[in-house]
């Protein structure tokens, strides 16, 4: 918005949540590690460093389609906050296409040096680390991917987690147990597997972040989902000294081990963990966890070591209930139909025993798991002429009581320094793998923008490095301000409607309470910039500063007050 008032201009612009962002992206050195790892020529007027950062801000404020970078450096004047910046036309689609090519052989290196930075500035605990891997969807056909570009991940069909067929890359991230930072990522292919890749991503992140000269290996736990722990992916970590905690597909030689410890003596012991959604309820209410456990021996077929490993099996109450309920109702589902079919046999075309047995299969079963309770028998009766078939069924209802003794069990299996912790606390790490889901949540809710008009593997993958390194800067800002609410054991007042503030506010209600904050520019008729004067923080935005310990916005952004800028249609001043 311009106001003129005799011979000053006063032009309104947002400053929004960069007065939270800038801070974070400057203590970690963003645009000085791109410029050293990503030099431009000599004739160039700005480094790829600024205009990574910049496209990490307009992630972090207001996410959009690339192609608007310059109309978002428009409305927030990024030129008067930014000295490397001379006009927001800067920010034009080559720029942002040579930038994105710069810093794809860099991304690692870089990163490795964002988390390093990280880790020692905010004292992050990387002790505890959560992988997964989410697909990423795109609009377009990508014909025109080159073939030769070796190592570099392709987007390719397949099937997303909501059935979708659509092109797709996938996201592989290992999140930190301290607030969920993603301090790991990479791209893979659409149609890569998960398994292969845990190990060899976790090497990477090892070597690129210097890990090892942050804590020792031997402290580190790495808790993945059951495509984690295969046996080749356990002896990798084992050899690495390196932890492990992840659950495994429950075979029928899983189901025999677990019956032979309670034949031994064994017995379900509870276990004290709460989840957070029972918190505050009886116990009667919550979910209650059981284990049984034992330690095995794996041994490593190439040098004959052998590593003791954590064996729990767990007992969901939830888990249990819920399987109970759908096997019930598969049964009288099942039941149901097999006697409306017997209703029906001899009639209309029910008349063979092998079209009786395909409807049973057809209209009763239909693939549900309930059906291995049940036996059909078609039998024909050639003194009955006018109805020779009769459908006779039995319930196995003694093997469904067995099954339902294994209701909600699955089980966990624990290697290296994860062997030490006991049943309780061994349940309790792995409950913490929600941690990375959590870093997914951000990047589908605030940074993620479709359709993404980029036509090459490379800049996409690029992309993807600016959109994880703006999650990182967001994870920073809750988890700094959740550590502080901790310890002063006060909320924010004000930040939450309706007065229901509390001590964990997530990020993007925090970015919220600054979508609006402006400033305005005071301008002679020749464009010079004559003062500027930002808007005063209400209550909830000085409160956020105060606990992030952060300048006032007229520190943070101080520059020369005698900048030009030329009127709007005019040229040079």
């Amino acid at each position: 918005m311009i106001e003129t008032v005799g011979d000053v201009e006063f032009e309104t612009r947002t400053v929004g949540p960069l007065v939270l962002t800038t801070p974070f992206l400057q203590s970690l050195g963003i645009s000085e590690i791109v410029d050293r790892l990503c030099p431009v020529a000599e004739q160039a007027d700005m480094g790829y460093g600024v205009v990574a950062e910049l496209v990490v801000q307009g992630r972090l404020t207001e996410p959009q389609a690339l192609y608007d970078m310059v109309d978002w450096a428009e409305r927030y004047d990024i030129a008067a906050l930014y000295d490397d910046l001379a006009e927001a036309s800067q920010l034009n689609d080559d720029r942002l296409g040579r930038m994105l090519d710069a810093i794809y052989d860099q991304r690692a290196v870089i990163w490795g040096e964002l988390i390093g930075r990280a880790a020692r500035t905010y004292e992050l605990e990387l002790s505890r680390l959560h992988a997964d891997t989410m697909p990423l969807k795109f609009a377009g056909l990508f014909a025109q991917q080159p073939e030769a570009d070796e190592g570099v991940a392709r987007l390719e069909p397949g099937y997303n987690p909501q059935g979708e067929w659509v092109q797709q890359l996938k996201l592989f991230a290992l999140a930190a147990g301290d607030g969920g930072l993603p301090v790991w990522f990479d791209a893979l292919s659409g149609g890569e597997g998960d398994s292969p890749n845990y190990v060899p991503q976790f090497e990477a992140f090892c070597q690129h972040a210097q890990l090892a000269s942050l804590l020792p290996l031997e402290e580190v736990i790495v808790l993945g989902d059951r495509k984690m722990p295969t046996q080749e992916n356990q002896l990798a970590w084992l050899r690495l000294g390196v932890g492990y905690i992840g659950p495994t597909m429950m075979q029928s030689h899983h189901h025999q081990t677990l019956q032979e410890l309670f034949s031994t003596g064994q017995e379900w012991t509870d276990l004290p963990y709460i989840a957070q959604r029972d918190a505050g309820q009886q116990k009667a209410e919550g979910t209650i966890y059981q284990g049984v456990g034992h330690t095995v021996t794996l041994t490593d077929p190439e040098t004959g070591d052998e590593y003791p490993v954590r064996h729990l099996y767990i007992r969901s109450s939830a888990l249990a209930q819920r399987a109970e309920k759908r096997r019930q109702a598969e049964m009288r589902a099942i039941e149901t139909e097999i006697q409306r079919i017997q209703g029906l046999v001899n009639k209309y075309d029910y008349k063979t025993a092998e079209i009786i047995a395909q409807r049973v299969q057809k209209k009763a079963f239909k693939k549900r798991p309930a059906q291995r309770y049940f036996e059909i028998k078609v039998v024909e009766h050639p003194d009955q002429p006018e109805a020779p078939f009769e459908l006779l069924y039995t319930v196995e209802h003694e093997q469904a009581a067995q099954a339902a003794d294994l209701d909600g069990v699955y089980l966990l299996v624990a290697g290296g320094s994860a062997t030490a912790l006991d049943d309780a606390s061994l349940l309790q790490e792995w409950k913490g793998q929600y941690k990375v889901e959590h870093c997914f949540r951000l990047t589908n809710q605030l940074f993620l923008v479709g359709p993404i008009f980029l036509k090459t593997p490379r800049r996409i993958i690029s992309l993807i490095f600016l959109i994880m390194v703006g999650c990182l800067i967001a994870g920073l800002i809750e988890r700094q301000v959740r550590r502080v609410l901790a310890e002063r054991q006060e909320p924010i007042h004000g930040l939450m409607p309706e007065g229901r503030d509390h001590l964990r506010p997530t990020v993007p209600r925090i970015l919220k309470a600054f979508a609006h904050y402006s400033v305005v520019h005071l301008r002679g008729k020749d464009g010079r910039l004559l003062g500027r004067q930002f808007a005063t923080l209400d209550p909830v935005q000085q409160q956020i500063l105060d606990v992030l310990g952060l300048p006032d916005p007229a520190q943070l952004f101080a520059r020369p007050a005698t900048a030009c800028r030329p009127p709007r249609g005019q040229g040079a001043c």
